[in-house]
């Protein structure tokens, strides 16, 4: 099965940075999910992704947020153009708590719900808050290991978060309180791989409240406020993004891929694939083999 879930040890690897240039590796990033914070620096040509399932275009010099838990695709903009970004992922825990900033970094993080907050900043932003060099630094002290590089490099990547932060806030965006209860915390982290692992089989709200000892109205609400949609929803959204991985790097007819991501009826998954995408599975298919 096409799982979403990126599993990404914290222990062993809080941090991870690097070059990612289409010349060398391959393209498109299939959608995925992890519990890590991912920044990309376009620097050179244009970037399709999509967060969410919603699709941005982002030209160089744009520096885009993946909150953690949000669900992400890259791709070029033109299967012809040289793409190449960089990336940074880091785990919302390692970094140090700002004792007088009066927030939680870390829970209001896993509360940003990308309809409402801007997660890519263009390129005259990016300029004003001078994070090209910040970025050159992570990848530098990330590749050489050299004696305090983590320090320097867990410093750099809280400049980059505070910048942004700050252009958050100036537009009116401040960072949300934590909208779950703490004791529910880890139930919605072990929900979300579970669904993960078996969105093809039928899933119901009340056997995965069941699952986290909470009554059917407890987990709907919890859920809605942890991830700004219902529990019905985001397996509906897990499905049809397993189902575009299948379709841009396998060979398999949409009818068995619509049985394979949990739909009987595949003129029902054709309708939700177009309602989430905005597009058919046979659209997908000939886009990507022209």
């Amino acid at each position: 099965m096409n799982n979403l879930y990126e599993y990404i040890d914290p222990i062993t690897l809080p941090y991870e940075a690097f070059c990612f240039d289409s010349a060398s590796s391959k393209c498109p990033i299939p959608a995925h999910w992890h519990y890590y914070v991912e920044l990309l620096y376009v620097l050179e040509g244009r970037v399709r992704v999509s967060i969410d399932n919603k699709v941005r275009i982002c030209p160089e010099g744009t520096v885009i947020f993946f909150p953690p838990k949000s669900v992400h695709a890259i791709d070029a903009f033109d299967a012809a153009e040289h793409m190449r970004y960089y990336v940074i992922k880091f785990d919302p825990g390692s970094l140090p708590h700002g004792k007088t900033d009066d927030l939680n970094l870390r829970s209001s993080l896993y509360g940003i719900n990308t309809d409402v907050y801007p997660c890519c900043f263009e390129t005259g932003k990016v300029r004003e808050m001078k994070l090209f060099a910040l970025f050159e630094e992570v990848l530098e002290e990330y590749r050489t290991k050299d004696y305090a590089g983590t320090m320097i490099l867990t410093a750099d990547i809280c400049k980059i978060m505070g910048k942004l932060l700050r252009c958050w806030q100036k537009e009116g965006y401040l960072l949300p309180a934590p909208g779950v209860h703490p004791l529910y915390e880890l139930s919605f982290d072990r929900i979300l791989e579970y669904i993960d692992s078996h969105y093809f089989e039928e899933l119901t709200v009340e056997k995965l409240s069941s699952m986290c000892n909470m009554s059917h109205s407890t987990f709907s609400m919890n859920f809605y406020r942890r991830y700004g949609k219902t529990c019905k929803e985001y397996i509906t959204a897990t499905r049809i993004n397993a189902a575009e991985n299948m379709l841009l790097f396998s060979k398999y007819d949409v009818a068995f891929i619509a049985q394979e991501v949990g739909y009987s009826d595949c003129s029902y998954f054709i309708r939700c694939y177009k309602k989430l995408k905005g597009v058919t599975p046979g659209q997908v298919r000939r886009r990507n083999n022209g």
